[in-house]
C-alpha cells in the first residue's frame, strides 16, 4: 500500500500528550484512518495451526520463486499475525496494535510525544522549519493551513510533529502532521 501523508487539528490546550490523545481518539471515531479487514482466518485456528499453515504457504511462494535454495521461512511473522488478529478493537489503542504491519496511515499511529524526532512519536517542528516556513515561531492558523496543502511534513516515515497555530498572541490550535502506513 505504501505511506500516507496524514493531518489533524484539534483546538490549543498546554498540554500536548493530552491533545494528541484527543485528535487519536477523534480520528478513530470518525474513521479518519485506514482500518484493514479482520483475519478471520487466524482468528479461527490456534497459533501452532496457524502458523504452520502461513509457514507451508510461504515455502510453496518460495520454492516457486528461487526454487531447491529458497530456505525455510520463519514463522514469527505468522505468530505476530495470529495474535494480532485475536485483538478485539474497541480504540485507537487497539486498532493500532491490531494492525502491526499497516499501522493506520493517520495520527493514531503516533503514540507519544518527543521532544526531537522519533519514530511512532510527535515532536515540535524545529524553529529552523518553523522560520523557513512560516518566518515565525508563531504562526497564525491560516499560515498553518497554507503550508500543510503545500507539503509541510514530518520528518521522515513513522515520524509526526506538531506545530501551534495563533491568532494574534493567543495559541489557538494544534497541528499534527506526519507520514505513516505500509
Amino acid at each position: 500500500m505504501g505511506a500516507s501523508s496524514w493531518s489533524r487539528k484539534v483546538p490549543y490546550q498546554a498540554d500536548i500528550a493530552a491533545a494528541l490523545q484527543q485528535a487519536r481518539e477523534e480520528a478513530y471515531q470518525e474513521g479518519d484512518c485506514y482500518r484493514a479487514e479482520p483475519n478471520l482466518r487466524a482468528r479461527q485456528m490456534s497459533e501452532q495451526e496457524y502458523a504452520a499453515a502461513s509457514v507451508a504457504e510461504m515455502r510453496e511462494g518460495f520454492l516457486a520463486a528461487f526454487g531447491e535454495d529458497a530456505g525455510d521461512p520463519d514463522d514469527g511473522l505468522a505468530r505476530e499475525e495470529w495474535h494480532a488478529a485475536q485483538i478485539d478493537v474497541v480504540d485507537p489503542d487497539t486498532l493500532l496494535a491490531s494492525q502491526p504491519f499497516s499501522g493506520t496511515h493517520s495520527v493514531i499511529d503516533m503514540i507519544g510525544v518527543a521532544d526531537r524526532p522519533e519514530g511512532g512519536r510527535v515532536a515540535p517542528l524545529p524553529d529552523d522549519e518553523l522560520d523557513r516556513w512560516f518566518g515565525t515561531r508563531r504562526p497564525d492558523v491560516a499560515a498553518v493551513e497554507r503550508a500543510l496543502g503545500e507539503g509541510l511534513s514530518g520528518f521522515e516515515r513513522w515520524h509526526g510533529a506538531y506545530v501551534v497555530g495563533y491568532d494574534g498572541d493567543r495559541p489557538e490550535t494544534i497541528y499534527f502532521f506526519g507520514w505513516s502506513g505500509d
